[in-house]
């Protein structure tokens, strides 16, 4: 730094990008930085910009041990600042700010960071100054779902009103989803609600981008607008691929209105929905923290850490230059998944417009754009992106070797089948189980259908799960699509498998390769009985596992429907022959 000091800084976070890119900065400025976090070797320890690496206990975990770890650390180190990077340290901390008076954190007040934390109260904000927000509606309960939905437009977005929410059962991540119906409202809304309400908004087709900025007081000292290209998953998420792009005076607007009413102190990302075709945009929500794109404005000129450096420990913020545009950041190990799910066309197309081979080509020459950076590798600093490329290389290999024990298995379950192998083993047992994961949808199902129907073959078929907990009721999707075929569910009830259970029986069907392998993992011994119910048609095009439909969307659950009944007709022409029908 300019007064020839060697201050000390301690990131916390160390798992995350973001906390690589605030070491990297601060680290050129001078700064002894110290990286702490809750897995043994993240990527950013292995960092030249790091001093030494600490692990703490896991804050969503054992919150309680971490807040007394760093109080513990801190009072024996001497530092000049502590800079923590995503809301699960945050937020303890924040709440526990009076316990760490000796020592300066770079949080905004506890009063507007829990505005910013909640959406719902975000959204309450946005309404008073008048910034545009996508209509919503804030619930509690289940059974608030009906009457909330009637006033939406699907699709719905399903916001948690906390990213972390706590609960009797522990702290949890919530993630965003999205429902097209009542019912995939009612399933994406189930977890969520456990930890607290859940908002409800209609989606806001647009651009997602950001207004990143250094506020004091309330007052933006210096702002950066970025533009997602490419997010994970495709339907909206973390983005790998993003652009830094000029400011657009109106969310800048909008975002000084909100700053200002939160008197806000530091950091922040206001993130926003902009349609370009209209020009209408929305709010999303309010980042209190360093963001996940933080490395693209770094790579911009727009270097937020040593700003936030400046007004944390010297008061002000000093003059910085303008940030470059057109500069492109790329999460590589990220962004390969997103070139897969394209590949794939994994995403709902309903709400994602899937890119042609051109606009994918176009995404592949930004790799030699003379602007393009990367979030993690870096020539000044090698070892974490190379660290980063071997992890990558490591992983496309082992799912290289799964693919190919994949298709061994498949059609190792096929020749079972087509060779009469099943057919044996079914006319020759006394007793058939079938498993999935949760025997409220799959197994139940044909658990149903095969019952009565083998009865006088003197057969004794029954069904589980690996859900530990029994006594469940049949999925009420499930129930309906079944009903439509004068099929009868309501009465069953969910049980957990033992292995007893397992090695009594004769024959045992799965619908996953991954319910094959746990049960060789409980005992190898059944391997010889153990056939996947969805491999019994012919070819190589279709899938031989029948997918969990839960949770999904009905036309998912008929699809599954009709695949159990398939299966099942060809154990029942079996059955049938046994008994001489």
């Amino acid at each position: 730094m300019s007064d020839g000091k060697r201050y000390r800084v301690l990131v916390l976070d160390a798992d995350m990008i973001p906390a690589l890119t605030v070491s990297r900065s601060l680290a050129q400025r001078g700064c002894h930085v110290y990286l702490a976090g809750h897995v043994e070797r993240p990527l950013a320890s292995r960092s030249n910009a790091i001093d030494t690496y600490y692990q703490y206990p896991d804050p969503l975990q054992s919150t309680n041990l971490f807040v007394e770890w760093l109080l513990a650390h801190v009072e024996s180190n001497e530092y000049d600042l502590v800079v923590p990077v995503t809301e699960r340290v945050v937020v303890p901390l924040s709440r526990n700010i009076e316990k760490f008076s000796r020592i300066k954190i770079a949080l905004p007040s506890r009063e507007s960071l829990e505005v910013a934390l909640d959406k719902s109260r975000t959204l309450t904000l946005a309404k008073k100054v008048g910034v545009p927000c996508p209509h919503s509606v804030t619930v509690s309960t289940v059974e608030q779902l009906s009457t909330a939905a009637a006033t939406l437009k699907f699709p719905v977005v399903i916001k948690p009103s906390r990213s972390i929410a706590v609960a009797a059962s522990g702290s949890s991540q919530l993630q965003v989803s999205y429902a097209f119906d009542l019912s995939e409202l009612e399933s994406g809304c189930e977890h969520a609600l456990k930890f607290g309400p859940v908002i409800l908004q209609e989606y806001f087709a647009g651009d997602g981008v950001g207004i990143e900025l250094i506020a004091k007081q309330g007052e933006i000292i210096y702002s950066f607008q970025h533009l997602r290209l490419h997010e994970v998953p495709l339907t909206g998420g973390g983005s790998s691929l993003r652009k830094s792009v000029p400011v657009m005076p109106d969310l800048l607007e909008a975002s000084r209105k909100l700053i200002s009413a939160l008197g806000w102190n530091g950091v922040a990302m206001v993130e926003f929905k902009h349609n370009p075709s209209s020009d209408e945009f929305c709010l999303m929500e309010i980042n209190g923290r360093f963001w996940g794109s933080l490395p693209l404005a770094a790579a911009a000129g727009a270097d937020f850490p040593a700003m936030l450096f400046d007004l944390e420990v010297k008061g002000a913020v000093g003059a910085y230059p303008p940030y470059r545009n057109n500069v492109y950041c790329r999460l590589l190990s990220r962004d390969m998944h997103w070139y897969e799910a394209i590949l794939r066309s994994d995403a709902d197309t309903r709400i994602v417009n899937l890119p042609d081979a051109a606009g994918v080509l176009k995404g592949l020459g930004l790799f030699l754009h003379p602007r393009h950076r990367y979030d993690v590798q870096s020539l000044l600093d090698p070892l974490p992106g190379l660290i980063d490329i071997g992890q990558m290389l490591k992983i496309y290999y082992s799912r290289a070797v799964a693919f190919l024990d994949e298709l061994k298995f498949r059609g190792q379950q096929r020749k079972a089948w087509s060779s009469g192998e099943v057919a044996a083993a079914i006319s020759s047992a006394q007793s058939i189980l079938f498993l999935c994961y949760g025997n409220i949808n799959r197994s139940a199902l044909a658990d149903v259908l095969v019952r009565a129907y083998a009865e006088d073959s003197g057969i004794v078929v029954a069904s589980a799960g690996f859900h530990d907990e029994d006594g469940r009721p049949a999925d009420p999707v499930m129930v309906e699509v079944a009903a439509q075929f004068d099929l009868e569910l309501g009465n069953l009830r969910s049980s957990c498998v033992t292995l007893q259970q397992l090695r009594d029986s004769d024959v045992i069907f799965v619908m996953e390769k991954r319910h094959y392998d746990k049960l060789l993992g409980m005992d190898t011994g059944l391997s010889k009985k153990i056939f996947l119910l969805g491999a019994h048609h012919g070819g190589t095009s279709r899938s031989v596992e029948i997918e969990d439909p839960y949770g999904r969307a009905q036309d998912v659950y008929l699809a599954c429907y009709e695949q159990v009944v398939e299966a099942v007709d060809q154990i029942k022409s079996v059955i049938a022959l046994q008994v001489g029908e």
